[in-house]
């Protein structure tokens, strides 16, 4: 197989990667389309949002007569919900959650109502966690740098499964987009959404963060055997074995979580 197929292949493959981690992570909204008999059109419920943003909107889209109302509280608090109607307007009932401190979180229900039918978008209440705003100059490298890791590393498995030697330089430049990405910018980003740069190992049980710890743990093997010319095939393998199944792995889960009785930020919940 040329170059230019094993990249696309590769591309492919580290966007699935990529797709799937967003899409089956806690944060990504609850979303929903038609409902029969109810008149809804569609609906979005979040479960991240930006303090001082504006962003965290409950969101029912609607034709013909529809009511709705939410009932929302702070997360594991034992608090009484408050509740508050949802406001109509422009073919949409809408509710912007008050917004909660860094890892703060809320746990909100929906309920909806047509005249010939009810409707709850989620069976159970769903849970929104909110964090600070994270400036461009850190996020997108964040984000590159550890896109550009996960496409590396699928290519070098590619190589290596259709028996072609490594390019040496390959293995240090995963690596470095690993450090770079996951130990420079990803402290700060996470920084500046929750207060706390690294609470994984041995400070926590953050699962991102220790997920990328233990990433590093996997290459740096293999980075050895290439440096050194050894037989470095079972060692790439074994890296992205290891890399593969912490992409498996939802994206923030057990991450940074404010326990409003003690007033900080814990992980590992």
């Amino acid at each position: 197989m040329n170059k230019a197929l094993l990249w696309l292949l590769s591309l492919v493959i580290t966007l699935s990667f990529a797709v799937y981690q967003r899409k089956t992570g806690p944060t990504y909204p609850i979303k929903g389309g038609a409902v029969d008999g109810t008149g809804i059109q569609g609906y979005r419920l979040p479960r991240s949002c930006t303090i001082g943003a504006g962003d965290c909107v409950v969101r029912v889209k609607y034709k013909g007569p529809l009511e709705g109302r939410i009932e929302w509280r702070r997360y594991k608090t034992g608090d009484g919900f408050s509740a508050a109607a949802l406001q109509a307007g422009d073919g949409e009932l809408s509710f912007l959650l008050p917004d909660q401190p860094p890892a703060g979180k809320l746990e909100y229900r929906v309920f909806l109502e047509h005249p010939d039918n009810k409707f709850e978008p989620s069976e159970r209440p769903v849970v929104t966690r909110f964090k600070g705003a994270v400036p461009g100059w850190v996020l997108i490298p964040h984000i590159v740098l550890m896109f550009l890791f996960m496409l590396f590393s699928v290519r070098i498995f590619l190589t290596a499964a259709f028996g072609a030697p490594p390019v040496k330089h390959s293995v240090p430049a995963t690596v470095m987009f690993l450090l770079a990405g996951g130990f420079v910018f990803g402290p700060i980003t996470q920084y500046y959404a929750f207060g706390q740069a690294w609470t994984g190992f041995p400070f926590g049980y953050d699962l991102t963060d220790n997920k990328t710890l233990l990433l590093l743990l996997a290459w740096l093997p293999a980075l050895w055997a290439v440096l050194k010319e050894r037989k470095a095939r079972l060692w790439l393998n074994l890296a992205f074995a290891v890399t593969a199944a912490v992409y498996l792995v939802p994206h923030s889960l057990f991450g940074s979580e404010l326990d409003y009785k003690k007033g900080e930020v814990v992980t590992g919940k």
